[in-house]
């Protein structure tokens, strides 16, 4: 296909208001992404389309946008850019935008399906783009730091956006903020997908000392939120949990970067009625033995 024709079909996905032709133009556009040639030429028309349909849209407190005017034609876009950034596409412009959409500004409920499943289209792709090591601009990192400390309705799109504070806390990203949230969708649990991406992210904001941060507007750091990562920890350790061997690491960690936290731990494991293995077979057990030992030193 030349670029005329590709031309052609971007500006027929933009122009239609009809759904079904639309996801039929933006499948035909996803196959033509076959050649470094084609991916590039896409990611420049995908740019192009996007800043048009994003033009003069207002954005709310945290700096994401508080609503677009045809949430469908941007999902279809971000599919592309999906699809472009598999096949080695540079999306480096898209990042910001993006950021920008992740994260309607405006209450949970007051939001359609479609820009709920706009929102998990963009923090898909923020995911995506952070695995695949494309460095993110300060504010598109700010952004999503911003609506972190947001709670998310749908449950896939919060698993991303725990999956994504994961990543930027290993890569250095201070994620305090979001903390508080992060331990909410940990101890609450609702999926164990959902227990194991913000176990991630607690676990990185550990090893990284970030709980050590200040909290704005107050004298203490958010250290205070680690008596509930060890309390909600120990009592999932009770549960059949499939992330038992995550959560024990991770407590581990903890009360080696907080000893002063030791007796706290020790407590909690009495308080829950957790033995401590005497002959372990298993890695869990052998990780769970040497945390009673590190609680009783």
């Amino acid at each position: 296909m030349n670029a005329s024709n590709m031309e052609h079909m971007m500006q027929r996905l933009n122009a239609t208001m009809d759904l079904a032709e639309r996801r039929r133009t933006a499948k035909e556009i996803i196959e033509e992404i076959t050649t470094p040639a084609r991916t590039l030429k896409v990611v420049s028309l995908a740019k192009d389309s996007l800043e048009a349909a994003l033009q003069d849209h207002q954005t709310g407190e945290l700096g994401t946008y508080l609503d677009v005017n045809d949430p469908e034609q941007v999902i279809a876009l971000i599919e592309i850019v999906h699809q472009c950034l598999e096949a080695g596409g540079d999306l480096s412009g898209f990042i910001t935008p993006i950021a920008q959409l992740h994260h309607l500004d405006r209450k949970e409920s007051t939001k359609s399906d479609t820009e709920l499943y706009l929102q998990y289209r963009a923090a898909a792709l923020l995911d995506a783009l952070l695995a695949a090591e494309v460095p993110f601009p300060d504010e598109a990192v700010r952004l999503i730091l911003a609506a972190g400390k947001r709670y998310v309705m749908d449950q896939a799109t919060e698993q991303y956006i725990c999956s994504i504070h994961w990543r930027l806390a290993d890569s250095g990203v201070n994620i305090s903020g979001a903390i508080p949230s992060l331990v909410a969708v940990f101890k609450n649990g609702e999926t164990s997908e959902l227990v194991h991406y913000s176990l991630l992210a607690l676990w990185a904001a550990v090893r990284q000392g970030y709980f050590n941060t200040p909290i704005p507007d107050s004298d203490q750091s958010y250290q205070v939120w680690l008596k509930h990562l060890i309390s909600s920890g120990t009592y999932k350790l009770k549960k059949d949990e499939p992330n038992q061997l995550g959560i024990i690491g991770c407590l581990i960690e903890t009360v080696r970067t907080y000893p002063e936290l030791k007796g706290f731990a020790a407590e909690y494991l009495e308080q829950c009625k957790i033995r401590e293995p005497k002959r372990p077979t298993t890695d869990f057990q052998h990780d769970l033995k040497q945390y009673f030992s590190l609680c009783r030193e």
